[in-house]
């Protein structure tokens, strides 16, 4: 059983407390802060700066290298996958 459960727009955890939230391209902490976004393949800090890439299998640093794979993520988190599903593991899960 994954930890977390996503349902495109909202991820909340086992107990189902709300941790955070997609609004639109924008990521968001459960109190409203802004973490960061999406920019058609990119994930960006709440500054801008390119975090990782995902090219619909693997999730990769700006650099390029490998972090985690998109079956690796949905064993962490339960909902359909993506780029914003691998947004909010980046954001929520890994950190």
């Amino acid at each position: 059983m994954a930890d977390f459960t996503f349902d495109g727009k909202t991820l909340r955890n086992q107990s189902g407390q709300k941790m955070g939230e997609i609004d639109r391209t924008s990521i968001r902490a459960w109190n409203g802060s802004l973490l960061g976004g999406i920019d058609r393949n990119n994930i960006r800090d709440s500054r801008g700066k390119k975090v990782a890439e995902f090219d619909g299998k693997n999730l990769k640093d700006d650099l390029g290298n490998k972090m985690i794979s998109l079956e690796q993520i949905k064993k962490a988190i339960d909902g359909e996958g993506g780029i914003s599903l691998a947004a909010m593991w980046y954001f929520f899960v890994k950190k």
